[in-house]
């Protein structure tokens, strides 16, 4: 190899080396989302409840408020009200960029009771479901918040 694309090889590695967060950026990023995770489950359980998304304001971004308030409304629509329980959840994969935005994996499992709305009569339960959830979170003032979550399966 000539010296002069040694050299731009060598430039352009340290140059990417830079680009992408420390360990210890990761190890932190990775213990204040699970933080935010758990703090968000709950309240997001809490949202479905009491058919209000708006509780997850502080947590997520509009897109994603506005995302969980459809869904409550198409289980509106149907009669019913979702009333989950968090059982756990493990943060499989956390990848940050530039220490502002990640994305992240988990596998959340939750017991779900649905009711008809306006009554205590539960029409259908699922205990112990297994969700594979995707999370995109962006650093703002310091904290992260949720932009969207998909579950994978």
């Amino acid at each position: 190899m000539h010296r002069p694309l040694r050299l731009a090889g060598l430039t352009l590695a340290v140059l990417l080396a830079g680009c992408g967060p420390s360990t210890q950026q990761t190890a932190t990023a990775r213990a204040q989302i699970h933080t935010l995770l758990s703090e968000y489950l709950p309240k997001l359980a809490q949202a479905y409840a009491t058919q209000n998304a708006k509780i997850l304001e502080p947590m997520a971004a509009e897109k994603e408020v506005s995302s969980v308030q459809k869904r409550i409304g198409d289980l509106q629509d149907q009669g019913r009200v979702l009333k989950p329980e968090l059982t756990s959840f493990t943060i499989e994969d956390v990848q940050v960029w530039n220490t502002t935005n990640a994305y992240v994996t988990t596998v959340e499992i939750w017991d779900l009771h649905v009711y008809a709305s306006g009554t205590d009569t539960e029409v259908s339960k699922e205990l112990q479901q297994s969700n594979r959830v995707k999370y995109q979170l962006s650093r703002e003032n310091g904290n992260w918040i949720i932009l969207y979550r998909t579950i994978l399966r």
